[in-house]
């Protein structure tokens, strides 16, 4: 099998994660539980989770590093507009 060391395909990759559990995630703050303050903080945090863990096996364990790379640019920005946004 011929592995894509691919930049695009990495940033790629880790927004569509980040939105398909970004989608997933928010059907739970309906729940008064979790909506309770923030707009819904954990939701933002958790959805860029997966992206940092498969970032960290894409640089050390495959040797991916121009996914690694795309995928960790998608997880900082992630960060950095939750804290601008809705940390204001």
């Amino acid at each position: 099998m011929k592995k894509k060391d691919n930049f695009i395909l990495g940033f790629v990759g880790a927004l569509v994660i980040f939105i398909v559990l970004y989608s997933i995630l928010n059907l739970f703050t309906d729940f008064p539980y979790f909506s309770q303050n923030r707009e819904s903080l954990w939701v933002y945090m958790f959805s860029l989770i997966p992206d940092l863990i498969l970032a960290r096996f894409m640089l050390v364990k495959w040797n991916m590093e121009k996914t690694g790379k795309g995928m960790m640019l998608v997880t900082l920005l992630g960060i950095i507009l939750v804290m601008f946004f809705v940390l204001k």
